[in-house]
């Protein structure tokens, strides 16, 4: 177990022979479980952590496959799994089956990512928490909540990417097409890879995207302070791609099937409290994406920060900190606010303890939460980061705010069909919202 400014590692066991790496800070207050995006690790929370757990206990997680979670190497059942991959294919055989057993084909997707999420916080938190996601992190957010409503209290969704992956879903009608199925018979997306495949991935791609030239032009491509990378930082995500699993996990993750549920019919099942806090810089999850995200869930806090881009909790930290400590206290003290009793109305943290919540959170309108917080609407908080930069946090409407925003929603809602972000409903109007009494039998 390494520790120091990343954080001592703790690991679980899960299914594959896994060890699950992950980070806990803090002994009391509320539980908030962080969730990192593609390519990095648990550790990318490692600046909000030792702020935030003064006041909470957090958990950050590194997903199966990044970071130092990792199944046993060959991977159990691997070999059988893939003599019979034909078999399981004609046979119907779905992603993540909800068995979880280990002799089952493993899958680097979004289905298995969850379920291990679902493991995590029944075996290692033991109680519903605050779950905040960035990118893919937020996309997971998102499927666990809208399938476990039980685990989750709240969402706090940090630039989510609202798709992931190309494979239709392995039960859908375009799965089992020819082409699709013929795909299936030569690679269906599970490990191990085909030798073939992978050679050509290492040949032609994998050095380069794993290279620290090509990951410093990315990093400064998605965050606004334009700064070259810090190299630990660095060496970290490279760190990663130097496992024996890795080219086996990047494979997987790019071949593995959607979920069963578009991001917009994930979103339509959400029963809990959500705060979407993102970095108005973002050159990925543009601004429209979030407020597509508002206009589907209207009673959405709705926080912009700038400058930031896509990963606004490592490079705004403080001001991330102070809006997701404000957000979360706002909804722990709505026992106490419905009783009549005093909610604070400063722009400081209001202190309740945990105990105080014990039904399920339901969703209130931004404007009453965001008064609560002392963010009323239009209003905004000036954050000084500890490098200095001061990072404004705007509560916002989410309507797009000039001529090139709307031409930007116009296009992007077309490529969202095209990728399936947007589902049958997904008119960004927010009808169609089911009751949020989801279940873990009707998602992915």
């Amino acid at each position: 177990m390494s520790t120091g400014e990343w954080g001592e590692e703790l690991y679980f066991d899960w299914e594959y022979n896994s060890h699950i790496c992950y980070r806990q800070k803090g002994e009391s207050g509320p539980p908030i479980l962080m969730l990192h995006g593609f390519g990095v690790g648990s550790w990318h929370f490692h600046r909000n952590w030792e702020d935030l757990q003064r006041d909470h206990r957090v958990w950050a997680v590194d997903l199966l496959g990044q970071g130092r979670s990792w199944p046993a190497q060959p991977v159990p059942g691997a070999d059988s799994a893939a003599a019979n991959a034909t078999a399981a294919t004609a046979a119907g055989a779905v992603d993540g089956d909800s068995s979880g057993s280990s002799s089952q084909k493993l899958f680097f997707s979004v289905d298995t990512w969850t379920r291990q999420l679902e493991a995590f916080l029944e075996q290692v938190v033991g109680e519903p928490a605050y779950v905040a996601g960035n990118s893919l992190g937020g996309y997971l957010a998102v499927m666990l909540a809208a399938r476990r409503p039980d685990l989750v209290k709240g969402l706090t969704l940090l630039n989510a990417t609202p798709f992931w992956a190309f494979r239709p879903p392995r039960t859908s009608a375009q799965a089992r097409s020819w082409l699709w199925r013929a795909l299936d018979r030569a690679v269906d997306g599970s490990v191990p890879v085909p030798n073939s495949l992978k050679r050509v991935i290492e040949r032609y791609w994998w050095d380069t995207l794993r290279s620290p030239s090509t990951i410093s032009a990315m990093l400064q491509l998605v965050y606004a302070d334009k700064s070259p990378p810090d190299p630990p930082l660095i060496a970290r995500i490279v760190e990663a791609t130097q496992h024996p699993g890795a080219l086996d996990a990047f494979t997987s993750i790019v071949l593995s099937p959607k979920g069963e549920l578009s991001f917009d019919e994930l979103l339509d099942r959400l029963a809990c409290p959500v705060l979407l806090l993102y970095g108005k810089e973002d050159p990925w999850v543009r601004p429209l994406w979030g407020q597509r995200l508002k206009r589907r869930l209207p009673e959405a806090l709705y926080l912009e920060l700038s400058p930031a881009g896509h990963c606004p909790h490592h490079e705004t930290p403080a001001a991330v900190n102070r809006a997701l400590r404000a957000w979360v206290a706002a909804q722990e003290a709505r026992p106490a606010a419905a009783a009549g009793a005093d909610a604070g109305g400063g722009d400081g943290p209001v202190t309740v303890t945990v105990d105080a919540v014990a039904a399920p959170l339901q969703r209130e309108p931004a404007e009453v939460v965001g008064s609560r917080m002392g963010l009323p609407l239009h209003s905004s908080w000036e954050v000084t980061e500890a490098d200095g930069r001061r990072i404004s946090i705007s509560h916002i409407e989410g309507s797009p705010r000039s001529v090139a925003e709307q031409l930007d929603y116009a296009v992007w809602m077309w490529l969202g069909r095209a990728l399936g972000a947007v589902g049958s409903s997904g008119s960004g109007s927010g009808s169609g919202r089911g009751s949020g009494s989801g279940s873990s039998g009707a998602t992915a």
